[in-house]
């Protein structure tokens, strides 16, 4: 009896590696991030921020549950679409941003990026500096990254930038 619970726990401790380094399922913190991701992430922030509520739609699902920086309430879709015309038609340019630090997993068709953010736009007649921390899924689907859901905090209240 005790050399069958032996022999089974060892299958089962193979059959947990073999499924953990399985193409796919392995958690990837330390690997190289998809390239298409990184490209789906930056083409979603410039969106917002360019106001191209067509590109920024295509990369936001129907689906989309955003959480966004401060205390501000869940956003959906059509929230993030109406906030990224409006910040546009008031004038606000993205001048610059950056993405410091990201790390990633990866669940077959499903990775999940945590990092950190720094934007610099302009509004009026400032320019303004946000910097945050994030946590971004995205999920392939027929074949295009989606982003359906995110979660943005600040690290530092939006000041007026430096000369």
């Amino acid at each position: 009896m005790r050399t069958l619970r032996t022999t089974a726990r060892v299958i089962g401790i193979a059959l947990l590696a073999a499924v953990m380094s399985a193409p796919g399922s392995r958690v990837a913190a330390d690997a190289a991030i998809d390239p298409e991701v990184l490209v789906a992430r930056e083409a979603a922030w410039r969106a917002f921020y360019d106001g191209d509520v067509k590109t920024l739609g295509e990369v936001l699902p129907e689906d989309f549950i955003g959480i966004n920086m401060n205390d501000s309430p869940f956003t959906n879709r059509a929230k993030v679409l109406d906030a990224s015309r409006a910040f546009r038609e008031r004038g606000g340019r993205l001048v610059s941003l950056t993405f410091p630090e990201t790390q990633a997993q990866r669940y077959g068709d499903v990775v999940v990026l945590y990092g950190r953010f720094e934007v610099v736009f302009h509004t009026g007649s400032a320019e303004r500096t946000m910097r945050g921390r994030l946590t971004e899924m995205f999920v392939r689907r027929d074949g295009k990254w989606l982003h359906p859901g995110w979660h943005l905090d600040l690290t530092a209240a939006p000041a007026p930038s430096k000369p």
